[in-house]
């Protein structure tokens, strides 16, 4: 028997991803809240992604990295062309595939963007020392690692913003 009082983290007989998830919507609430104020959904991670690939970036590039499906990953990059914050430009060399390259209101945008995450980033991991993050890191990696090879159902993970 559970007590009232104890938090879903106590638990410790719930799943694990139950206790991920718990933190993952608190996360992203807090984000989506404090960048309503931008046009750009919860799609930061598109931004940061592509500024941060030094080569060409193409949509199949971001939808793997990300993991999102394809038709998810079209509608997100539709948006955010329409959006003005991304642009597409065909491959010379190979005409199906599309580069996809930040406008100066994404490259305007995205200090900002750096800046909100790395305030939400040390707030929630206040009270633990770098290297306590580092490790937290680190071991995020190596569950998924470990995750990867077991047999499993592909997952969407959506968090909607509740009405």
């Amino acid at each position: 028997m559970f007590k009232e009082e104890q938090s879903i983290f106590d638990i410790t007989e719930f799943p694990f991803g139950r206790h991920l998830t718990a933190v993952s919507k608190l996360y992203v609430g807090a984000l989506r809240k404090r960048f309503e104020h931008l046009d750009i959904e919860r799609y930061y991670s598109v931004l940061i992604l592509i500024e941060n690939t030094k080569k060409n970036c193409t949509q199949q590039y971001i939808a793997d990295y990300l993991q999102k499906d394809k038709t998810s990953m079209v509608g997100i990059i539709d948006s955010l062309v329409k959006k003005g914050y991304i642009k597409r430009a065909t491959n010379p060399l190979d005409r199906r595939e599309h580069f996809i390259q930040l406008t100066n209101k994404a490259i305007k945008t995205l200090p900002e963007i750096h800046k909100g995450i790395n305030e939400l980033n040390a707030r929630a991991t206040k009270g633990l020392s770098k290297q306590e993050v580092r490790l937290f890191h680190k071991n995020l990696q190596l569950i998924s690692v470990n995750l990867s090879k077991e047999p499993a159902y592909k997952i969407v993970a959506n968090f909607e913003k509740v009405k």
